[in-house]
């Protein structure tokens, strides 16, 4: 059995998954989270670590540890996980992100330009365009202020990003589901930020690089690395090539598990996206199996990943 935990308002990301063949889970929100039955191992999976409020982290972190030292299987800890700024900021210090971010209080001054804004923990769109100079984001914290967002929960991040074409834009991706690492079908959109994807921008010759992503996993070493700097087991990483090197953006721990998005005119494009499924499918059966007897999970392997 896998119990997913989400935020309340954030629990259709995996609602889809309850009516997966060979697949024993269900979503709670983290006010419903009750310890499973202690008759019955189960992997809990943590998610939107990054949402929670202070004394809930606090609790929740406590939770984790009660689930796995009862020989759960528990996946994302949030006493550990990194938020966007720690990471961004491990990141740029290791050596793997050539740009940096700063929070709004440190009163830093950027390195490179431009940069723009956007409110930690809140995976919308940036609260600004990119800004070309000081003046520019000085004024632009100080209207941020007086809107009534907290200071303490802007982030300032350096833009770097290339287009893949001229005018078109590609956000890789990379999930993790315990100890294996899946590739995800890129996203195309015609401006620097990429979310949703924009239908009709991609060609074959775009949609064979995808299928190669997927297929091979050749960021897989990198990508290993980045989650474990992250502290985080169960997730999707989303990074752009700059220069060919990877730039990591962000983990999202509550990813929305789309599995079947509508067909794509190309047949290579649904290869990827099915390519995906089943890859995915396969290690989250792997790690939710049946109802396994206690001994099956020994306590010092609980907490292996």
């Amino acid at each position: 059995m896998i119990l997913v935990v989400t935020t309340n308002s954030h629990r259709y990301t995996h609602v889809k998954l309850r009516t997966v063949e060979g697949l024993d889970l269900k979503v709670v929100s983290y006010v419903e989270l009750r310890e499973p039955d202690p008759d019955r191992t189960a992997t809990v999976i943590f998610t939107d670590i990054d949402r929670l409020a202070p004394d809930l982290l606090l609790y929740m972190s406590k939770m984790y540890r009660n689930l796995r030292d009862a020989g759960h299987l528990v996946l994302n800890d949030p006493g550990r996980a990194l938020g966007r700024f720690g990471l961004l900021r491990a990141l740029n210090r290791a050596g793997i992100n050539d740009f940096d971010c700063y929070r709004a209080d440190e009163l830093a001054t950027p390195k490179r330009w431009p940069v723009f804004l956007r409110v930690e923990g809140n995976h919308g769109e940036p609260l600004t365009g990119l800004l070309e100079s000081q003046k520019q984001l000085d004024a632009a914290i100080e209207e941020i202020r007086e809107n009534g967002t907290p200071i303490k929960d802007l982030l300032i991040i350096e833009y770097l990003a290339e287009p893949v074409r001229p005018g078109l834009f590609r956000k890789l991706s990379v999930f993790k589901v315990g100890d294996r690492m899946i590739g995800f079908p890129c996203v195309h959109e015609d401006n620097w930020l990429v979310k949703y994807g924009a239908p009709g921008l991609a060609d074959d010759e775009l949609y064979e690089e995808d299928y190669g992503f997927v297929a091979d996993n050749p960021f897989l070493p990198l990508m290993s690395r980045v989650f474990d700097i992250a502290r985080v087991n169960y997730g999707r990483v989303d990074f752009g090539l700059v220069g060919g090197r990877p730039q990591i953006y962000e983990i999202n721990t509550n990813p929305d598990v789309k599995l079947r998005p509508r067909r794509n005119p190309s047949e290579r494009r649904n290869q990827t996206i099915d390519l995906f499924r089943e890859q995915y499918l396969d290690a989250m059966r792997a790690i939710g199996g049946g109802p396994p007897p206690q001994e099956a999970l020994p306590r010092k392997h609980a907490g292996h990943i």
